[in-house]
């Protein structure tokens, strides 16, 4: 069909005038690039991007914004992802920012986009590169899935102190691949992560379950670490809560296998304030005695408190 606009340009008299009919091609040409809002830029930057032309893509969106082009979200994206490809991050950040403020549901193929960038260069040994792309994929859905490197997303979480988002990610890991030769340092850090949120009962369940499960493991020693101290911020929060008998209950438990020669002392000492409140002074010597025995020469300032401890119930005693 021929537009209005131009029948009057291709006809003269009763014939045809082909330069005519040449320019009139051309002005309909223009008219419907125009009507069709230059949907032939996206469709050629896809097809550009497919191809891996990722400069011929940023070249196409660029000139299409300089001409006063339509800032769509679509041409956008497409320009972040080819910055990406090219290593340029601050101008694929930016583009990104861009589409997500023009339209916020776009935040789940961002997600997907920064996740593949970060699963390549991590595949690739690009760590740092991959773990970059990781937490910005987060920060667009924080329930974008990286499969086999869920564990690398829930550590670097919990560097972060975000010890939800670290526990889910970490969690996941161990769902799905609990035979693998990182399950147990995932472990780990999953407990850390409990620990950071204040779940201490998850985290002591599962450093227990780290010790059953990986009795050889290079990290037990540590997880045993953990795992006192743990027992014993545990007796502490509940002698301040008032749960006396629980705290003397953990505390006795603790100071009779513990192994860390640290956790023996803050152990001993705690249960020394606890039977010295109560007025059970034999017993409260006697652990105070077990810290100046200890004589851990990184605790001195604990050390010469139970010694003052020590001074002053044998004075009350002999006066009695």
């Amino acid at each position: 069909m021929t537009d209005s606009r131009t029948k009057g340009v291709l006809q003269t008299g009763n014939g045809t005038n082909p330069e005519r009919v040449l320019y009139a091609l051309l002005i309909v040409t223009a008219l419907v690039c125009f009507s069709c809002g230059k949907e032939p830029v996206l469709e050629k930057a896809r097809k550009e991007y497919e191809e891996g032309r990722y400069r011929e893509v940023v070249f196409l969106v660029r000139h299409h914004l300089r001409r006063g082009g339509n800032r769509k979200p679509e041409l956008l994206f497409l320009a972040g992802k080819s910055w990406m490809r090219l290593g340029v991050e601050a101008e694929a950040e930016d583009a990104f920012a861009e589409v997500y403020s023009i339209d916020s549901t776009w935040a789940p193929p961002i997600a997907e986009a920064l996740k593949e960038e970060a699963t390549i260069s991590i595949a690739s040994g690009y760590t740092s590169r991959g773990k970059r792309f990781v937490l910005q994929a987060i920060n667009y859905d924080h329930g974008v899935d990286f499969d086999r490197y869920n564990a690398i997303a829930g550590e670097l979480l919990l560097e972060k102190g975000d010890f939800d988002g670290a526990i889910r990610y970490l969690g996941t890991y161990l769902e799905r691949l609990p035979d693998t030769t990182g399950a147990a340092e995932v472990m780990m850090h999953l407990g850390a992560a409990y620990e950071g949120k204040g779940a201490y009962d998850e985290a002591v369940s599962l450093y227990r379950t780290f010790q059953e499960q990986y009795p050889k493991s290079r990290l037990k020693t540590t997880i045993q670490w953990k795992l006192e101290n743990l027992l014993f911020m545990k007796a502490q929060r509940c002698a301040i809560d008032g749960e006396i008998e629980e705290a003397k209950r953990l505390l006795l438990d603790l100071v009779s296998s513990v192994h860390s020669p640290l956790v023996h002392e803050r152990t001993s000492f705690l249960l020394g304030e606890l039977f010295e409140k109560e007025g059970d002074i034999d017993r409260a010597v006697r652990y105070y005695t077990e810290v100046v025995n200890l004589n851990l020469g990184s605790s001195k300032r604990l050390v010469e408190k139970a010694k003052e401890r020590i001074e002053r119930l044998e004075t009350e005693r002999a006066r009695y």
